[in-house]
């Protein structure tokens, strides 16, 4: 993203929409930080600019394309063919099955609900969480990025690049599961500077109830579920 410095009549209604803050004023000249932006495209798509001053380039090139795809919903991943952060996590667990009983599904997100992040701090989880042996899920976009599956490591030139959002998912054997969150959350909270939310991904019984929710709370987590619900999206068969 840039703006017309030729169109723009410095009305600053787009400083605050822009979620990085990367839109300032700066000597009397309204500019995007190159470095801040994330091109999510928000400040463009909303017309906030009654000048039509903020305009983008007609291609971003590489790897600066690799913001937008993370952090644009109108964007889709050309690795998983779904639009915004490019994975559907686990709320289409009951077309695809992935996240079954027994595992325990971990969803780590860097970069929400405020500030972004860097791909070089999504190295870190990615080498973390592969070093412990996790399973990852084949379906999500950060999985292809990773160009030695050995060690977790990126594409070294992407490393610099600032996202919206960056969701890493895993699997975790059940019975292994508590001691992947003792080790992620001294991980997480010692090595990096962005935000991180973890989230657990398990399959409830029969009944509504998950056995690993209840161990959870036994070791002293506080539990917020959040449940996950799609109409129309359950397989259906014909009858024979």
């Amino acid at each position: 993203m840039y703006i017309d410095q030729e169109l723009c009549k410095k009305c600053l209604d787009c400083i605050p929409v822009c979620p990085m803050g990367a839109i300032r004023l700066q000597k009397k000249i309204v500019t995007i930080d190159y470095e801040t932006c994330v091109e999510c495209g928000v400040c463009y798509r909303f017309e906030i600019c009654p000048e039509g001053a903020i305009k983008q380039v007609d291609e971003i090139p590489y790897p600066r394309i690799i913001r937008a795809v993370f952090s644009d919903p109108v964007q889709r991943h050309e690795a998983t063919g779904v639009q915004g952060r490019g994975t559907e996590e686990m709320k289409t667990n009951d077309v695809t099955n992935l996240f079954q009983r027994g595992k325990v599904g971990f969803s780590i997100e860097l970069g929400r609900p405020v500030g972004g992040a860097y791909l070089r701090d999504l190295e870190k989880v990615l080498k973390k969480v592969t070093s412990m042996g996790v399973e990852f899920a084949g379906d999500n976009p950060v999985y292809h990025l990773i160009t030695d599956h050995t060690t977790g490591a990126l594409r070294p030139e992407i490393l610099g690049e600032k996202v919206l959002s960056a969701i890493v998912e895993v699997l975790v054997p059940e019975q292994q599961a508590m001691d992947f969150i003792r080790e992620m959350k001294r991980f997480l909270n010692s090595e990096l500077d962005c935000v991180v939310t973890m989230s657990v991904i398990s399959r409830a019984d029969s009944e509504g109830g998950s056995r690993f929710m209840e161990q959870l709370r036994r070791h002293g987590e506080s539990i917020y579920p959040n449940g996950k619900v799609n109409i129309g999206m359950a397989l259906v068969g014909e009858e024979s």
